[in-house]
């Protein structure tokens, strides 16, 4: 059984991102993120690096654990469903009721964010406004 979930992107094709460290939002453009050449990021902010998976913000990982637990208890209610078929006459019976699915979490957009080009890697990526005062680190090289 494959369940397979998108991480969304903004009209402009960036994810949204946040550091495991400092907790500071930005976006990286999702090609360069997917890049295979891409095991792991460094914080425009602190500049501390971790595994790219665990910049994955906790809004998006909630949002996907619910989708996740609805797709599950849709498919063990409808397997359930089939086994109360096959056991009619059998004198062994059992009801279930559909389950309430959960409302995912809405995803919202950073809106203040300004892009910035970083000339190192020679990407565009997006932060907030009161980062482009300090010293921005390349989330892809390190470089500041």
């Amino acid at each position: 059984m494959d369940f397979k979930i998108d991480i969304p992107t903004d009209s402009e094709g960036f994810y949204s991102l946040e550091c495991p460290y400092c907790n500071e939002r930005f976006k990286a453009n999702a090609d360069d993120y997917e890049g295979e050449d891409t095991l792991e990021l460094f914080c425009p902010s602190c500049g501390l690096v971790g595994e790219r998976s665990s910049f994955i913000p906790k809004d998006v990982i909630e949002h996907a654990e619910t989708l996740a637990a609805n797709f599950m208890q849709q498919e063990i209610f409808n397997s359930f469903k089939k086994t109360s078929r096959k056991m009619k006459g059998s004198g062994i019976s059992f009801d279930m009721k559909r389950p309430k699915a959960e409302e995912p979490k809405l995803l919202t957009e950073d809106e203040d964010l300004v892009q910035i080009e970083l000339h190192c890697c020679d990407k565009i990526i997006k932060v907030n406004i009161d980062q482009m005062i300090s010293n921005v680190y390349c989330p892809f090289c390190g470089v500041n």
